[in-house]
């Protein structure tokens, strides 16, 4: 499973790096982990061509944009509900959600940034592609579709431990938010893919997730 540990460190140590708050909102940060991405998204599609499976993976079809924007902001709403189970306004531990805040930007900004817009999207989408494109099928080849699913987002989710570092708050601590967002959306991600046996619904979603829960929607409670 060569490509697979190949995944999990390089997004592993580019979060770990460009997650700092030294690059809090910065194009530096988007490229220092989109380009990463970039890199490992061109392997997937190469990988997805020389089986054979390219176009049918991502090719679009009627009612794909629908579902993706649903799922999307479905799992939004979701997140609202856990974060503010967990975390209610008056916990230490609330900093933990203004820290991740803090790292993508001030929404303002992003929104008349056309440049960090793009780049927000892009890095959800390269994101979408090499989890569910490369490593879930990587991992259903060998453990099947059932444990491939649930292997995928497990291992999404441990990629970014290394985030808890990068964005921890003194006193509280690490900061875990990142690891379990995607072990979340990554099992929801990871189980539409596996059942639909195709790309572009997953991809819309993440993008619509990521946008309005980091740009648009920071409230309540934020």
């Amino acid at each position: 499973m060569p490509l697979v540990a190949l995944v999990v460190l390089v997004v592993g140590a580019s979060h770990a790096y460009f997650l700092r708050l030294d690059f809090a909102g910065s194009a530096t940060m988007y490229l220092g982990i989109g380009l990463p991405y970039l890199l490992l998204g061109s392997l997937t599609l190469h990988h997805l061509w020389s089986e054979g499976t390219l176009s049918e993976r991502l090719t679009p079809r009627w009612g794909d944009v629908g579902l993706g924007g649903l799922l999307g902001l479905g799992l939004v709403g979701a997140s609202w509900v856990v974060r503010e189970q967990l975390l209610p306004a008056t916990a230490m531990e609330r900093v933990w959600v203004l820290r991740l805040f803090a790292q993508i930007g001030d929404s303002k900004v992003i929104q008349s940034s056309l440049t960090l817009t793009l780049l927000l999207f892009s890095v959800a989408l390269l994101e979408e592609l090499v989890w569910r494109g490369l490593v879930l099928g990587q991992l259903e080849q060998r453990f099947g579709l059932r444990r491939g699913w649930i292997l995928t987002a497990l291992l999404y989710a441990a990629s970014l431990l290394p985030a808890m570092w990068a964005t921890r708050v003194e006193p509280v601590g690490l900061n875990p938010l990142l690891p379990l967002a995607a072990l979340g959306c990554g099992l929801v991600w990871s189980f539409t893919a596996a059942r639909l046996g195709r790309l572009p619904p997953v991809l819309i979603s993440h993008a619509v997730f990521t946008y309005f829960a980091g740009v648009v929607f920071r409230v309540p409670g934020s």
